[in-house]
């Protein structure tokens, strides 16, 4: 029996509709921004004077955002990210008032009229938080009292006494806007003090005149390293990783049967007395070999160590954040000297010049260096050799286990090999 096929009508219908509805987006999103904001945390307590400025980064010679007040100083900004594993974002917005003609910003006390809000924000990409923080004035005129020299052959502008405005015009031409305040009379105070700490002074009539001493601004940065230093030592991603590490003691390799017999040894205890074994390794664990990691390996290391914290870290629960470390295996006062190092080269990495830097490090290692780290850089030595030595012993006794493994990966091999031809001749089976 024939039935006759019905047309479907153009029309659509209600429930395609209400998909077509449901599929697009509720809320449609503006374009990016070209220029998006960001979110700044100021001082609590600056003045209305303070301003957020554009000037020179004293180590790389870019272009950096600082704030400057009259009575509180000079303030830096650090970003504070989250990881790339979590992705977070901030939703900013403020509360606009309106008036009767829909004007923004009229004062509805005046015009006695209610007060409303208008959802007006947008959402940033990522959850980058600028926080500014206290830095010390000296570090922003150092490019002024200490400028790379053109030549090799010229000689060093910082031979030359200069009265402090010398030095401020210099300032201000390198950062154009910090021209509003060279008549600030606390800001100009406050640079010639710290100019004054690291320079040697003579009087011209009326005027103070500065001629920057490398000896004075070593001292200083020994004064802030030790700061840093404080009672406890170093931060703790900086102390785990740049002092535990470098003064880590290899463990030089043990024989295989020794090792195998403890083993034996161990599996031979009942299981009731597991709990008073004692934690005897096998020998891939006891040759372990800890990378080289010294005090002058990297600025960038050093910087990171100090703000990095991971998800782990921060995961853990109090009980296990608060436990007391093991005491560093070293000679007595050479994790002090390394923290020190460590210190002076991270205020070094971030605060000054590379060509003061460099001053600096070949101060430390001279005949007249007030702090004496010979002792450091032989004990550093000494555990360089028993690392080569424990890598050379690791290769040594490695030989029985590589064969195994080779021995291990072509049963795999032949294996896999037997498993595909077993599958193939299923196949053929089936098809028969």
């Amino acid at each position: 029996m024939k039935t006759r096929a019905t047309k479907s009508s153009g029309k659509p219908t209600t429930e395609n509709i209400e998909s077509t509805k449901s599929a697009g987006p509720k809320v449609q999103l503006g374009a990016d921004s070209t220029n998006p904001s960001q979110l700044f945390v100021l001082p609590e307590g600056i003045t209305k004077q303070a301003r957020i400025v554009t000037l020179q980064n004293p180590r790389f010679l870019d272009e950096n955002r600082y704030v400057v007040c009259p009575e509180r100083g000079f303030y830096e900004f650090k970003a504070f990210t989250e990881p790339k594993t979590t992705p977070r974002s901030w939703l900013l917005s403020q509360e606009v008032i309106a008036g009767q003609d829909g004007a923004e910003g009229t004062l509805y006390a005046e015009l006695d009229i209610k007060r409303t809000t208008e959802p007006k924000g947008y959402v940033t990409r990522n959850a980058n938080l600028f926080i500014a923080t206290p830095i010390d004035s000296l570090f922003l005129i150092l490019p002024a009292l200490a400028p790379l020299p053109t030549s090799k052959s010229a000689e060093a502008p910082n031979k030359l006494f200069l009265t402090g405005d010398d030095y401020l015009e210099k300032l201000a031409s390198a950062s154009p806007q910090f021209n509003s305040f060279l008549r600030t009379e606390s800001i100009r105070v406050a640079l010639e003090k710290r100019m004054t700490a690291v320079c040697d002074t003579v009087e011209a009539g009326d005027e103070t005149m500065y001629r920057l001493n490398e000896g004075k601004l070593l001292d200083e940065i020994l004064r802030k390293a030790k700061k840093m230093m404080g009672a406890s030592g170093l931060p703790a991603s900086m102390e785990e990783k740049l002092v535990r590490k470098a003064l880590d003691v290899p463990i030089l390799g043990i024989n295989r049967e020794e090792s195998l017999q403890n083993r034996n040894e161990e599996d031979s205890i009942p299981a009731e007395s597991g709990s008073q074994t004692s934690a005897a390794c096998t020998p891939d664990t006891q040759t372990t070999v800890s990378s080289t990691d010294t005090a002058t390996s990297s600025f960038a290391e050093a910087s990171t160590a100090a703000t990095s914290f991971t998800d782990e870290s921060l995961s853990l629960p109090p009980i296990q954040k608060l436990k007391t470390l093991p005491a560093i295996n070293a000679p007595d006062g050479v994790a002090d000297l390394l923290r020190l190092r460590t210190a002076l080269f991270f205020i070094c990495s971030n605060y000054v010049p590379p060509h003061l830097s460099e001053s600096i490090k070949k101060m430390l290692v001279s005949s007249s260096s007030k702090v004496d780290f010979s002792r450091l850089d032989s004990h550093l030595a000494h555990l360089a050799r028993m690392r080569q030595e424990a890598v050379s012993m690791r290769s040594l006794g490695d030989f029985s286990r590589k064969r195994s493994m080779i021995e291990d990966e072509d049963s795999e091999i032949r294996a896999e090999k037997k498993r595909k031809k077993e599958e193939e001749e299923k196949r053929n089976k089936s098809g028969v």
